[in-house]
């Protein structure tokens, strides 16, 4: 901020060539606040020092300090709004930065203020718009009934307004981004010693709308200088060109991001629009990159299309010729940005006259169906691996295990389709079925297709939605009294301009009403309506993210800590953990999470605490967030860097070494080790002699799998299923699996073609493939 506000003083009191205004600009821009990197690339800004935290709560800063050695394993940074800790293990990288110059204060009338309060729930009603003055009321629901509170404005900062209580003792910040920018200007103007005739004073405005990123504000502001003070007018057009760099620079950046998330067409239609004058030469060269891209894979498309027309009419063999023919219809209507690569080896021989048309067709239509690392120029294997495509899905599509045995019995009669092959088609599969009829912008309400599962959810597809292109999931789960089309509007938006949109996001909200937070019914209900979402729709299952407010956030942190291997993060808003978190949090070590909570939102800090510390001293990926003076909100503002932390997280790689725990039936999947038969002291709770009652106990699930092809399992279960693949074991030489003391299995693992479809059809699953399954 600081450097930023530093060259508009600058441009103030003289003029400054163009050229050294961008470079001012660029290093404005490095420069803005201090930034901290965890190790899995998160990164976020924030004011002030890094501070080294012992203990979330008084009461275990008391207990810590009663030990032996202190420790520090949280680090804590800081902005007006909230506190953000981070496991001090993780942190990657720390730059601090210089403290933010520009502000405005607002004079608050004295007057007497009641006492602070020590909890606040929820807006009972949405607070009233702000005044011209910056005021507002909202509406609180405490123990004494509704209570209306008057706020103010008192304190403008770039990144963060304050909002004081007239008559109570409470006071907290919130996002500039969260109040209207003519509320700001008005307020500015209306509630502070501005001066209207000082052009100090309505530079000091732009400054402000630059660094809090509300560019077309700066702008009109500069409109008004102009107009009032006729002799500003150089340095006007200066400010401009540099308010310009911005923008293009803002521009850039969502072009970018659009891209990546295969909004190609959207891009394109804008590009061109982009404005050229006075804009640096890197920038313009950037954005005629993007355009020149584009108009290349247009014609690589025209000339694959007619490649296939021309190569179609020199096939000689006819029956060869009506499969292609059937092939060229399915590439025709299919071929995009999305699915161009599949073309290359084609693309690559195309003009290669040692190659017959029929060799150079089958290296198109192998290549669509497995990729182009296995395209082949054999027809007979191109046409193969289309039949054996078709029976997958209708496999996959099917409902019926008599039917599907049948259409077993004829893949395995295919000849050249390995497990190697097959791995290769589900891979390029995508969804089993067409995907509905959809507006764009606009949320699709659905219903699971399993007969007796039959879940209603809501389903919001990213702006240019491709089947042939993989997308990332956010599982978000409502809270009770919130509908799932409100929690899919606070992830998405209600236009193609809202943050999964911009980001590529698929966004899912099952309905939960009239259901039991923590039930195991509710668990398979939202894993039921995932499979189904992984059937209908392109899932990338590596990156699904479960997410709640709420109580929709106290079922996901539970369903998300029985059912890890599912998910690429956890998010919780405003959830509290269970009794089950208490031993559940072990199961974190893969699964990355991040708590958002209010300060004065009850004992939830507190009750808290404790588990998320345990994962914190063991070096979990955790973010932990905390709104100062805030209760039971939604936390909006949170979810641009909820969506950053999104974009560094997969699901992690197959583990060798696996240590979970579980104390429920339906929590009997942890990655490759399948279980069941969990002994009844475990399930129930028991009785001691004088009627107490004895808490269960966490049943552990332990494998370790060792470079010389060893699986070693604990777990005090009945029954107990392996699934293995290349990813865990090597095929090439014999695995030995003990439990319970005794070599259960030593053999060489056999790759099987109904295993893989087996998994695939009961998960829906496409990422994670596995080739043997072994029954103990």
């Amino acid at each position: 901020m600081s450097a930023i506000s530093s060259l508009f003083r600058k441009l103030s009191d003289f003029t400054i060539p163009l050229g050294l205004v961008l470079g001012l600009l660029l290093t404005a821009a490095t420069a803005r606040a201090g930034e901290v990197v965890m190790r899995s690339g998160y990164r976020f800004e924030f004011e002030g020092k890094a501070v080294p935290v012992q203990a979330l709560t008084i009461e275990q800063i008391r207990g810590a300090a009663q030990g032996p050695i202190v420790g520090y394993p949280f680090t804590m940074f800081e902005d007006p709004a909230r506190r953000t800790y981070l496991p001090q293990a993780l942190v990657s990288e720390v730059q601090l930065g210089d403290l933010p110059v520009d502000e405005f204060e607002v004079r608050i009338p004295p007057g007497p203020r009641s006492t602070a309060f020590g909890s606040i729930g929820g807006f009972t009603t949405p607070p009233t718009p702000f005044s011209e003055f910056g005021r507002r009321i909202v509406t609180l629901n405490t123990p004494n009934g509704n209570l209306e509170i008057i706020q103010a404005i008192s304190k403008l900062k770039p990144d963060f307004v304050t909002l004081t209580a007239l008559k109570q003792n409470w006071e907290y910040s919130v996002s500039s981004r969260e109040i209207p920018p003519e509320v700001l200007r008005a307020t500015i103007s209306n509630a502070t010693n501005f001066n209207n005739d000082n052009h100090e004073d309505r530079l000091a405005v732009v400054r402000y709308f630059v660094d809090a990123g509300m560019l077309s504000r700066a702008q009109r502001e500069l409109d008004r200088i102009e107009e009032d003070f006729p002799d500003m007018e150089a340095r006007v057009r200066e400010l401009r060109l540099m308010i310009r760099q911005l923008e293009a620079a803002e521009f850039l950046k969502e072009f970018r991001s659009r891209l990546k998330a295969g909004q190609f067409e959207l891009v394109a239609r804008l590009a061109p629009k982009f404005p050229r004058d006075d804009i640096s030469e890197a920038t313009l060269a950037a954005v005629d990159g993007m355009m020149a891209e584009h108009k290349s894979a247009h014609e690589q498309m025209d000339r694959v299309r007619a490649g296939l027309s021309r190569l179609q009419a020199d096939v000689k063999d006819t029956e060869q010729l009506e499969r292609f023919q059937d092939m060229r219809w399915v590439v025709d209507r299919r071929l995009s940005r999305n699915t161009l690569e599949r073309m290359s080896p084609f693309l690559q021989t195309l003009d290669d006259p040692t190659l017959s048309a029929e060799q150079k067709l089958s290296l198109a239509y192998s290549g669509w169906v497995v990729g182009p690392a296995l395209a082949d120029t054999d027809p007979l294997k191109a046409i193969a691996l289309w039949d054996a495509r078709d029976r997958v899905r209708d496999y996959l599509q099917s409902a019926n295990s008599v039917r599907q045995q049948d259409i077993l019995d004829s893949l395995l009669r295919l000849e050249g389709i390995g497990p190697e092959t097959m791995a290769a088609i589900v891979g390029q599969l995508g969804p089993v079925f067409e995907t509905p009829a959809y507006r764009e912008g606009e949320s699709l309400t659905m219903e699971t297709m399993r007969i007796g599962m039959s879940v209603p959810y809501e389903i919001l597809l990213p702006a240019e939605y491709s089947p042939d292109r993989s997308y990332p999931v956010i599982m978000a789960l409502h809270m009770a009294g919130m509908s799932p089309k409100a929690e899919l509007d606070w992830w998405g938006g209600t236009t193609i301009s809202g943050p999964a949109h911009r980001n590529g996001y698929i966004v899912i909200a099952p309905t939960l009403q009239g259901e039991k937070s923590g039930a195991s019914d509710l668990h398979e209900r939202v894993l039921e309506v995932l499979r189904d979402a992984r059937r209908r729709f392109n899932v990338d299952s590596d990156r699904v993210f479960l997410t709640g407010h709420g109580s929709g956030a106290d079922l996901a942190l539970d369903l998300g800590m029985g059912h890890p291997s599912h998910f690429a993060g956890l998010v919780s808003i405003g959830g509290r953990l269970n009794e089950y978190a208490h031993h559940y949090w072990e199961n974190c070590e893969e699964l990355p999470c991040y708590y958002v909570m209010g300060e004065l939102d009850g004992d939830l800090f507190a009750a808290n605490s404790s588990d998320i510390t345990r994962q914190v001293k063991n070096s979990y990926d955790v973010v932990l967030v905390q709104y100062k003076q805030r209760g039971n909100e939604d936390y909006r503002e949170e979810l641009p860097r909820i969506l950053d932390w999104m974009e560094q997280h997969r699901r992690g790689d197959q583990p060798s070494e696996l240590e979970r725990v579980t104390m429920r039936p339906g929590d009997n999947r942890f990655d490759w080790i399948e279980f069941s038969g969990l002994p009844a002291n475990i399930i129930e709770p028991r009785l001691s002699r004088t009627g107490r009652v004895i808490p269960a106990s966490p049943l552990p699930i332990e494998g370790t799998v060792t470079p010389g092809n060893n699986i070693y399992l604990k777990a005090g279960v009945s029954q107990l299923t392996v699934w293995l693949s290349p990813e865990i074991v090597r095929y090439d030489d014999r695995v030995k699996v003990s439990w319970k003391g005794r070599t259960m299995f030593n053999d060489f693992p056999e790759m099987n073609i109904p295993t893989m479809l087996e998994q695939v059809y009961t998960t829906g699953d496409r990422s994670r493939l596995y080739w043997t399954r072994i029954d103990l």
